[in-house]
């Protein structure tokens, strides 16, 4: 399997972008959007069981992998116009995209923002529409906590919630990157704006994925987060926790298989 890596602009963000089998043709284009802790390797375990002809990039989101800036906050609309300029500029008119947790977030506001552009939304864990989450970077960008999370001894618990036995050499990036989620809420959040309800203007096929074991969002909350659009189907990896495109990625295969390639 071969892969390359670039660099592009994105919405102020010098961002990596990883491209796995660039041999392939540009036609059939997966873009992938990791979740919370991730890089654009997330789903490197995925990449050899693409189904044949798929090419797949995979974007290290803002604060995350090799991806770089100076920027305190993000805004999702003006982040997902820039990432569909960085795409025409490339010349892929259209995308499959394939989200976890937190790049969930960005998936749904392009498919909202660009419904012609997007072939199939399939989203893994989505992050945005389960209370305890926003909650909590709700709470993190608060004031005081604004103040209080500028030093990491007050960040280290929610760090360690959210991603268990975290390697030190990979603390500080993603403490600062959490830092800057809760710092960028409500404007990373269609639920904390009322807007979800957009979502049902998407016309084309979403897959909400969950798994079965899944401590963070629950798979029987998924019915729930369904009814947000208007063509969704729910498929359940029922051995698989949060992270169902590295532990379990034939299956994911399966799914791309059975629901569009």
């Amino acid at each position: 399997m071969s892969i390359s890596t670039f660099y592009h602009d994105i919405d102020g963000f010098y961002t990596e972008i990883t491209d796995f089998h660039p041999e392939r043709e540009q036609d059939r284009i997966l873009l992938c959007l990791h979740g919370f802790g991730g890089s654009s390797r997330t789903f490197r375990r995925l990449a050899p069981h693409l189904p044949e002809g798929l090419r797949m990039w995979s974007v290290s989101l803002p604060w995350h992998g090799d991806t770089q800036s100076d920027k305190t906050s993000m805004q999702l609309e003006s982040y997902t116009h820039a990432l569909a300029d960085m795409l025409k500029q490339h010349k892929h008119a259209k995308v499959s995209i394939l989200a976890h947790s937190f790049g969930a977030r960005i998936a749904a506001m392009f498919a909202l923002l660009y419904p012609e552009r997007t072939s199939e939304l399939y989203l893994i864990a989505p992050g945005g529409y389960y209370p305890p989450e926003d909650f909590m970077f709700r709470f993190l960008g608060s004031f005081p906590m604004r103040k209080l999370i500028k030093h990491e001894i007050f960040l280290r618990p929610f760090v360690n919630f959210l991603i268990p036995g975290l390697p030190e050499e990979k603390r500080d990036q993603t403490t600062n990157a959490l830092r800057n989620i809760g710092w960028s809420f409500p404007a990373i959040s269609l639920k904390a704006r009322g807007e979800l309800f957009r979502l049902k203007s998407f016309p084309g096929k979403t897959v909400l994925i969950v798994g079965g074991k899944d401590r963070l969002l629950k798979a029987s909350y998924a019915p729930k987060i369904a009814r947000y659009y208007s063509n969704c189907t729910v498929e359940v990896v029922h051995k698989s926790g949060h992270l169902p495109m590295v532990t379990h990625p034939k299956q994911i295969k399966k799914l791309l298989l059975k629901h569009s390639f």
